[in-house]
């Protein structure tokens, strides 16, 4: 048997989005209701949800939640026991029934009155409801997991979080989509202190209000995730992404430095200091933006949303095969987009590949069909 057993045979999830990259008063929140009873469906609260300022409440539990795990969690089993009694009591119909919401970003006590949540709330709720009851869980991020998306005009890679657990000399995984879980020892997975998974989830609630138009309340949030975490070179770029949107170039290009000097490599901040740079336009600037370009271009090839801007200018240019490469190449990146299909399919019909443009009419119309398909929210 292997030596990291996967506690997530209850569950088929998504991702969320944590620890955002953009090219982009307080402790218990409202006086929501409690759960309802496990045989009825959760009610969605009519206010909105008002995260914490303290991180320390992140993981605070109360006392209805401590009754409700109490009556289904026995100190005296074994830690696995316990470990699977926590997560059945979380995802089965007779427990919470959670459900996932890849929008609801929430604290463990807000995921456990609403019943819902996105892979972070999830985490949050374990690993807080864990602790509680003498099991060590940690947060972890997946890595090989993170996705590129498109929101509105803004392009974000989406990070996957999940939770570690060690008991009696065995680890398990506790994940919403299984299938993300790389092998034992794998690279990919990074386990991360309290401190850096409270910062991406305050940047994940600053996105959720960049998105919502209120853009002050979104940089109170980042830059709450900087003053949590000085070392998340994420959480620093995106805080530079949103200060460069609104025109403060001086305060933006200290951020983007801030993040280069918590990660060296720049996977998070380094496209867009160059292109800080170039904005800012002086000669210094642009030299330093000239020196910098080979490794930002090797981080924005990844994304397969510039492969499809590549593939616009080569078809503005009248060079369609060009375009049809890049298209490929973004499709291979992210393979749910419509758009990506869609111009690949024009392409071909101007360049008279009618074979291949009926395969790609055929492949375009599995994603819609796909996505259409799929459910606001996964039940088990």
């Amino acid at each position: 048997m292997s030596k990291n057993p996967t506690v997530s045979r209850w569950w088929r999830g998504g991702l969320a989005a944590v620890g955002l990259i953009v090219v982009l008063p307080s402790g218990r929140g409202a006086d929501y209701p409690l759960a309802p009873a496990p045989s009825a469906p959760a009610a969605e609260p009519a206010v909105a949800y008002v995260p914490p300022e303290n991180p320390s409440e992140l993981l605070r539990l109360d006392e209805p939640m401590r009754r409700y795990f109490r009556a289904r969690l026995s100190r005296h089993a074994s830690g696995y026991d316990r470990l699977c009694a926590l997560v059945d009591s979380i995802i089965q119909p007779d427990g919470l029934a959670f459900a996932y919401d890849g929008n609801g970003t929430y604290d463990a006590r807000e995921t456990f009155r609403r019943r819902r949540g996105n892979c972070a709330s999830f985490a949050f709720l374990v690993v807080a409801v864990a602790r509680e009851f003498d099991i060590d869980a940690s947060f972890q991020n997946v890595e090989r997991a993170t996705r590129w998306n498109r929101v509105g005009d803004m392009v974000v890679a989406v990070l996957h979080l999940d939770v570690k657990v060690s008991s009696q000399g065995r680890n398990y995984i506790i994940d919403l989509e299984p299938g993300l879980i790389p092998p034992r020892d794998s690279s990919d997975v990074r386990l991360i202190r309290d401190e850096r998974a409270f910062a991406q989830f305050y940047c994940n609630i600053g996105f959720d209000e960049l998105v919502r138009g209120d853009a002050d309340r979104a940089l109170h949030y980042m830059a709450r995730a900087t003053e949590i975490d000085p070392s998340c070179a994420t959480a620093w770029a995106n805080r530079a992404t949103l200060l460069s949107r609104l025109g403060d170039l001086a305060t933006a290009r200290k951020c983007f430095e801030r993040s280069l000097r918590a990660d060296s490599r720049g996977e998070a901040a380094l496209d867009g200091f160059v292109s800080l740079l170039r904005q800012l336009g002086t000669p210094a600037d642009l030299q330093q933006a000239d020196k910098l370009e080979r490794r930002a271009r090797a981080i924005r090839e990844r994304n397969p949303y510039y492969q499809q801007q590549l593939a616009a200018q080569a078809q503005e240019q009248g060079d369609l095969a060009r375009a049809e490469k890049h298209l490929r190449r973004a499709i291979s990146l992210k393979d749910d987009e419509p758009e990506f299909y869609a111009q690949r399919l024009a392409v071909l019909e101007q360049l008279g590949r009618s074979d291949d443009a009926r395969r790609v009419a055929r492949q375009l119309e599995n994603v819609r069909t796909r996505l259409m398909n799929m459910p606001e929210q996964i039940v088990p």
